[in-house]
């Protein structure tokens, strides 16, 4: 169903049998990265057949925000808004790609007539870099809350004497329980 719904974004599609057009087409393997996050964007990609993963990072921490398939397309932010790259796109098997360029894209952005829908795809461009943004933060925080819990274990391990674990478990048993409460609380 997916492929249907995305079929107009085919560069193959609207093309004119009478002209002459060349169309480029890449072909990418397992692990490659297609895009690099932070770099410029000149070109976004149709997919004809394959997938492809969407990453986006901030130093240590990777999210992986997206994946996709045939019929679906990426790399049209950056060239729409003139900025550089907000994620990485690695395939996650043999992809071929079909390549849109920037003049193709920003012709068939300019055919656009209403000024208001032109708009529109600058609100949602703008409002999905917040969400890959946001989902990004909340990624880090659990990481940094999970590196905080495996260290008091490993102070646990290290740092309590074998006389004192018995006593140690006692006491910790009842904390253990909260937190599983308040995790069963969050969970959804």
């Amino acid at each position: 169903m997916q492929e249907k719904i995305y079929s107009d974004l085919d560069p193959r599609c609207d093309m004119q049998p009478h002209l002459p057009r060349i169309l480029s087409r890449d072909v990418y393997y397992p692990g490659q990265t297609i895009i690099e996050q932070d770099s410029a964007g000149h070109r976004a990609f149709y997919i004809e057949k394959g997938r492809v993963e969407v990453v986006v990072r901030d130093g240590h921490h990777h999210v992986r925000v997206a994946e996709l398939g045939p019929g679906e397309i990426f790399g049209e932010m950056a060239l729409i808004e003139h900025r550089e790259r907000s994620a990485a796109v690695r395939a996650l098997e043999n992809t071929t790609v079909t390549v849109i360029t920037e003049a193709e894209l920003e012709h068939k952005i300019s055919r656009i007539e209403d000024k208001a829908v032109c708009t529109l795809i600058h609100v949602f461009i703008d409002r999905l870099r917040q969400a890959n943004q946001c989902q990004l933060a909340q990624y880090r925080s659990l990481a940094e809350f999970q590196d905080r819990i495996a260290g008091l274990v490993e102070k646990a391990h290290h740092g309590v004497s074998e006389e004192h674990r018995r006593d140690f478990r006692k006491e910790a048993e009842p904390l253990l329980e909260q937190l599983q409460e308040l995790l069963d609380k969050y969970r959804s």
